[in-house]
């Protein structure tokens, strides 16, 4: 009963902010930014914040987040943040032209800038393998608002000014999952980081990213059922001189059987709080299931090894895919980590087996392959601007 009455006030705040901020003449110079359900500073968000921040100095760009330890790492380095709901926040929100994110608006900054004035721009986060929106009968349509929700709290109905996409392959999928033709194909703003030149030299570094799986916030042991053998995997590392590096999807936890396993062992280390993007140009071979960050790492043209462990359970349970996964994943298949352990073997010997099939999923999903995606997505957002 008070989660319910809570969610009431809170929804009812909205309305009356909704309501307000359709009188607020907007200022097409300040832009709110969110990432991540409020909880991370990360993404599309981030690095398009961070490109406005040093190279469009003209745009006042202010980051919202529900987390105050971000909003005072940013204030510190120059930049500008509030906490979500805060007066400021609400203040410079009901002005700002545009609210841009990687989820929802709702989700990400605040429920009432869907008003109707503000600008609503969906950088979205990755290239989409699994289907999602309206293209999804399996996930989505469990959590969609009823009409009465969206009759009586307006802003609920998300409807967006603008779509980013790499390619025509997701402004294809875009368009129908978001109901929208607001789609125009600028590639990613997290992208660009993937051209910077990194050292690989040292240890080689894999990576494993995988999708999320059932609910926000439960735990996933993807290891003890798969035949992942730690001793093996330890021996192996040694031998090749590599570290194993796994980074669960933000929505999932491991299992707390798995940390404790794997925490006193040097050669793997589990990520919790850090922006993916970041480290992924320095990683040599990526481990991946159903997760849409590997059309990223075609960028870089390393190997990727393909771990759908649980390939029809999780089309059943979790989620439908929009292709034929054989299609779209250029790399071995493996049926448990044995398999995966074979394939680090054979691709730390030789990083050009599948180079030709990645680069032909590459250019098929990646019309730019350069630097510029910030600045493309900047100038679609400024023709938005009567």
């Amino acid at each position: 009963m008070f989660n319910k009455v809570m969610k009431l006030i809170f929804y009812t705040s909205n309305l009356v902010l909704f309501l307000v901020s359709k009188f607020i003449p907007k200022n097409r110079r300040i832009w709110v930014f969110g990432a991540w359900f409020g909880e991370k500073y990360s993404d599309n968000s981030k690095f398009l914040y961070e490109y406005i921040n040093k190279y469009r100095p003209e745009i006042r760009a202010i980051w919202l987040s529900k987390n105050p330890s971000i909003v005072e790492r940013l204030n510190s380095t120059g930049f500008e943040a509030y906490v979500s709901y805060s007066f400021k926040a609400i203040i410079y929100s009901l002005r700002a032209q545009f609210s841009i994110f990687t989820q929802t608006n709702a989700a990400d900054n605040m429920s009432f800038l869907n008003n109707g004035r503000t600008k609503i721009i969906q950088l979205w986060h990755g290239t989409p393998l699994k289907k999602i929106g309206y293209d999804d009968k399996l996930f989505s349509y469990r959590k969609k608002p009823s009409r009465l929700k969206y009759a009586l709290f307006p802003f609920a109905n998300e409807k967006y000014d603008l779509i980013i996409a790499s390619s025509n392959e997701d402004k294809k999928n875009f368009i129908t999952s978001f109901n929208s033709n607001n789609v125009v194909i600028t590639g990613y703003p997290r992208n660009d980081f993937l051209f910077n030149d990194e050292s690989t030299s040292g240890n080689l570094k894999i990576i494993y990213l995988p999708t999320f799986r059932d609910e926000q916030g439960s735990c996933v042991d993807l290891f003890s059922e798969y035949s992942f053998d730690l001793n093996k995997w330890v021996s192996m590392l040694s031998d090749i001189g590599a570290e194993l590096y796994i980074k669960m999807h933000p929505v999932n936890m491991p299992s707390k059987n798995i940390i404790e396993k794997f925490s006193n062992c040097e050669k793997i280390i589990f990520m919790d709080d850090i922006d993916i993007v970041d480290i992924l140009p320095k990683m040599n071979i990526l481990i991946t299931d159903y997760s849409s960050i590997y059309f990223d790492y075609l960028l870089t043209e390393k190997p990727i090894i393909f771990a759908p462990f649980d390939h029809e359970q999780y089309l059943a349970k979790d989620r439908e895919l929009y292709y034929g996964y054989d299609e779209v994943t250029p790399g071995p298949k493996c049926s448990d980590w044995n398999d995966v352990l074979s394939w680090v073997e054979k691709f730390s010997e030789d990083s050009t087996l599948f180079l030709n099939e990645r680069r032909k999923i590459k250019n098929k999903f990646h019309k730019y392959q350069d630097k510029e995606s910030c600045k493309r997505v900047f100038n679609e957002i400024s023709k938005l601007i009567k």
